[in-house]
C-alpha cells in the first residue's frame, strides 16, 4: 500500500512536470512568431488545450503502445541533430561563453534564427531519412538493407555535429566578446 501511494505521488509529480514542460514548449514556439502575453491565464489555457488534444488522441488510438513507441522514435530523429548542434556549439565553438541576454533578443548578436544551426539541422534530418525505421509506418531502403537496424539517429548526430563545427569555423567570436561581457 505504501509503495502504491508513493508511486501515485511520483506519477502525479511527473505528469505535472510533463504538462508544464509541454506548455513551455508550445508558448516558446508561438512566441517565436508573435509575442505571447505571460501570466497564469496563458499557462493554464495552454495546459488545458494540450490536455484536450491528448485526450482526443488517446481515445482515438487503438494501439497506444505502438503509437507511443513510434512517437519516441520520431522524437529521437528530431532531437539527435539538435543535440549535436547544441553540444558542438557549447563545447567546441563557443566554449560555454554566451551573451545570455542576447539569446532572448531577436536583434541581439545571435539574431532571430541562426542560419548555420538551421541549415545543419535540416541536413541532419535529410541524412536520417534514408535509414529511418518506424514500425508499421515508415521503412526506408537503408533500414531494410540493414535488416531493420536503425542507424539514422547516429548519422544525424554525427553529420549534424560535424557539419555545424565546419560551418562555424569562420565565426568571429571576438566580436561577440563585448556582448558576452555585458551579459555577465
Amino acid at each position: 500500500t505504501i509503495l502504491s501511494l508513493l508511486a501515485v505521488g511520483a506519477l502525479v509529480a511527473t505528469m505535472g512536470m510533463n504538462a508544464y514542460s509541454g506548455m513551455l514548449s508550445v508558448v516558446t514556439a508561438v512566441d517565436s512568431f508573435r509575442p505571447v502575453a505571460t501570466g497564469s491565464r496563458a499557462r493554464v489555457g495552454t495546459i488545458i488545450g494540450l490536455a484536450a488534444v491528448w485526450l482526443v488522441i488517446g481515445v482515438a488510438i487503438a494501439n497506444a503502445l505502438s503509437v507511443v513507441n513510434n512517437s519516441l522514435i520520431v522524437m529521437l530523429y528530431l532531437l539527435a541533430p539538435w543535440t549535436a548542434i547544441n553540444l558542438v556549439d557549447f563545447y567546441f565553438v563557443r566554449h560555454g561563453k554566451y551573451a545570455i541576454t542576447d539569446l532572448f533578443t531577436p536583434t541581439g548578436i545571435y539574431g532571430r534564427w541562426g542560419r548555420n544551426g538551421v541549415v545543419t539541422y535540416l541536413v541532419g534530418i535529410v541524412i536520417e531519412l534514408p535509414f529511418m525505421y518506424i514500425p508499421g509506418w515508415y521503412e526506408s531502403w537503408g533500414a531494410v538493407k540493414l535488416q531493420y537496424v536503425d542507424i539514422s539517429w547516429v548519422l544525424g548526430l554525427v553529420v549534424s555535429g560535424g557539419l555545424y563545427w565546419a560551418l562555424t569555423r569562420s565565426l568571429n567570436l571576438a566580436a561577440e566578446a563585448p556582448a558576452i561581457d555585458a551579459s555577465n
